[in-house]
């Protein structure tokens, strides 16, 4: 997808507010936030990361620089092994004018040599936000892997995809997410955020409906609703 492509999609939508999330790597980020900023959409930066366990979990950090900082202190935790286009497809950047910005030879879709924990505190170490990806999904959901929550690490917030209903996905609130790889599909499942910001901390909040911040999940978009 393009950013010009994102970008569009998520506005026709009606939406405010996206992340973006790619398996272990942070590499279309920076073009899909500058391709945004005109378009008053507000981007998120993210990754998607595969632990050990191969549980995936998101990555969500307030500003591009800690995202591309993550990003490169676990890319070395990636197998070292090449990507083969023909079976996985191209790994490329591109900008907003879908010109190729680089190609990625290292395969992505791996298991980084993190465990989980491991994942989780370098998140937090950098001020991020950790959110178990579909945690309703069979196979890479957290629950689904790991048959638990480990009792330890405690998630405000967890994506369901709707393949089951939000009370049957472990703890924490949930958000639901279009978890999309093509452009029609953005915006086709979202969460209503209501709080002050599109920041890691409001969204806490919003998870843990502090002051009157709260999270909906709703099927088509809505725009985003800040709290008083």
């Amino acid at each position: 997808m393009s950013p010009r492509a994102i970008v569009a999609a998520a506005r026709s939508g009606g939406l405010d507010l996206i992340a973006v999330t790619d398996h272990n790597t942070a590499g279309m980020v920076e073009e899909v936030a500058r391709a945004a900023r005109a378009a008053g959409l507000h981007v998120l930066p993210g990754i998607e990361v595969e632990t050990q366990e191969e549980v995936h979990l998101l990555a969500y950090f307030d500003d591009l620089s800690s995202c591309q900082d993550f990003a490169a202190e676990v890319y070395p935790f990636l197998p070292d092994r090449a990507n083969d286009p023909e079976l996985f497809g191209d790994q490329v950047a591109v900008d907003d004018d879908e010109t190729i910005v680089y190609a990625e030879a290292k395969l992505l879709l791996n298991a980084l040599a993190l465990s989980l924990e491991e994942v989780v505190a370098r998140v937090v170490r950098r001020g991020g936000l950790v959110v178990p990806a579909h945690v309703d999904r069979t196979p890479y959901g957290l629950v689904t892997q790991l048959g638990f929550g480990p009792e330890d690490l405690r998630f405000p917030l967890v994506e369901v995809d709707g393949s089951s209903r939000p009370k049957e996905c472990g703890p924490g609130a949930a958000q639901w997410s279009s978890d999309a790889h093509v452009p029609e599909v953005i915006g086709s499942r979202v969460s209503v955020f209501r709080m002050k910001g599109p920041t890691v901390d409001e969204i806490r909040r919003a998870a843990l409906g502090v002051g009157g911040r709260s999270i909906e999940i709703r099927r088509g978009a809505k725009r985003m609703e800040m709290a008083g």
